[in-house]
């Protein structure tokens, strides 16, 4: 038996993991992206092994530690970017962190003159992962003007790798209401990016993406469009590893149909390891396209995470052999029966399936209606 438990906030990023073997277990805990310290007890036979195994388990859970299958191959999270802990950008900032440059809606300074500030920082040299959040009126165009600011302080930011931008809760702006921009004269000035992510697919055009660092592409919409995707497919990208892309629904501006994704589906990109299509309102018909899609080859993880999946999507994967050679499936946050539930775990044990989150489906006036989880 293997349990791994992370802890996240915006101070700690620290993982804790038991594995019982025979009458002993190994504890060993640390910083994520760290080897970190192990302990080993011997106890009588293997049952009080696993009998403690388990309360410890209990008693990090207990302390706000979660299950670290459904964060495999994440890049990004609320606190994190890169495995670096964010912190916001005040008066001083720590280049071992992910530096977040914010406004809040009542603030005289704004995100470009805290760019300014943070440009001046003695150690601005050592920055390599900068994130930006919310910007005063985020449902407004002025990204561009952000945009057009770090382009501006280039020279100061000549360190930066990883860079994501609309970095905001829902409190601050709603997914969909975020504006984005026009990138596609923005990747030449950064080209030793690895890491590029966005959240917001209002306005949002990527161009021809030319980072030929780029290592990780990220994009958070509740509603993607199509044009973003040809832009994804068009683009050179063969030293990409990790490709996360929310692609949202119908009454938030996805206009992505199956077919759109078939070019990133059979594409050439062959360091891909992870590849998340998720919060998707086609779910189904997604995981029946995987059938024969050639990206399968390379990959390690699928995510399939926060959409819609139903029994015909279940059965899609249950019927997909080539997703047998895939180290991790993510399909938490769906719609799947308990029946299908067991099927998947029992196929996929190898692949640690993540079924967490199992809904329920909403019936009005006798029609089913299924929702993606983030939608706004």
């Amino acid at each position: 038996m293997k349990a791994e438990l992370i802890y996240q906030d915006y101070n700690s990023n620290k993982f804790w993991r038991v594995t019982v073997t025979g009458n002993e277990h190994t504890v060993t805990y640390g910083k994520v992206g760290a080897n970190g310290t192990s302990k080993t007890k011997v106890f009588a036979d293997e049952a009080k092994a696993l009998k403690d195994a388990q309360k410890l388990i209990r008693v990090k859970k207990g302390k706000g530690y979660k299950e670290a299958t459904a964060k495999a191959h994440v890049v990004r999270d609320d606190y994190t970017l890169m495995g670096k802990p964010i912190t916001t950008f005040g008066s001083t900032m720590n280049p071992a962190t992910a530096v977040k440059v914010l406004s809040g809606y009542d603030e005289k300074l704004k995100v470009v003159n805290k760019l300014d500030k943070l440009a001046k920082q003695a150690n601005i040299g050592e920055l390599d992962t900068l994130v930006i959040g919310a910007w005063q009126d985020a449902h407004d165009p002025v990204s561009t003007h952000i945009q057009d600011k770090l382009i501006e302080l280039k020279a100061a930011f000549s360190g930066l790798k990883h860079l994501f931008i609309g970095d905001m809760n829902s409190e601050e702006c709603e997914m969909s209401w975020i504006v984005q921009a026009n990138y596609n004269n923005f990747y030449q000035h950064f080209p030793a990016l690895e890491t590029f992510g966005v959240r917001g697919g209002e306005s949002l055009e990527l161009g021809k993406i030319d980072l030929p660092n780029l290592k990780n592409l990220i994009i958070e919409t509740g509603g993607l469009k199509d044009g973003v995707i040809s832009d994804i497919a068009a683009s050179n990208l063969e030293g990409l590893e990790y490709l996360e892309l929310w692609l949202g629904t119908e009454n938030y501006g996805c206009t992505i149909k199956i077919e759109d994704l078939m070019p990133i589906l059979n594409g050439n990109y062959p360091n891909l390891k992870y590849l998340g299509l998720k919060n998707y309102y086609q779910q189904d018909a997604l995981a029946g396209a995987l059938q024969g899609a050639s990206i399968l080859g390379t990959l390690e993880t699928l995510d399939l995470s926060m959409g819609t999946l139903t029994d015909k999507g279940a059965e899609a994967l249950y019927n997909n052999d080539a997703l047998l050679n895939l180290k991790h499936i993510n399909c938490r946050y769906h719609f799947i029966t308990d029946k299908w539930q067991k099927q998947l775990k029992e196929k996929f044990a190898a692949q640690n399936i993540n079924l967490g989150d199992a809904e329920e489906a909403d019936e009005y006036d006798d029609e089913v209606y299924y929702y993606v989880e983030i939608g706004e």
